[in-house]
């Protein structure tokens, strides 16, 4: 499946990001960055956590028995 919003999940880091310094990044309103957000999150792109949003190291590409944890 394609990545949806690849635009804003440019503005979540690896660190928690607020919802609303994602919306600042991204130069959008709070409510669309927040629907958007839960798109992404259910997708399993980032993971809502207190305080907003953590990008989640999701590689598809990358074999997980390979991985070490």
């Amino acid at each position: 499946a394609a990545l949806p919003f690849p635009e804003l999940l440019a503005n979540v880091g690896d660190e928690v990001t607020p919802v609303d310094v994602v919306a600042e990044r991204a130069g959008q309103p709070v409510p669309a960055v927040v629907a958007q957000l839960l798109e992404l999150e259910l997708a399993g792109w980032i993971a809502a956590v207190p305080g907003g949003y953590v990008r989640l190291r999701r590689a598809s590409h990358v074999r997980r028995t390979n991985v070490f944890v």
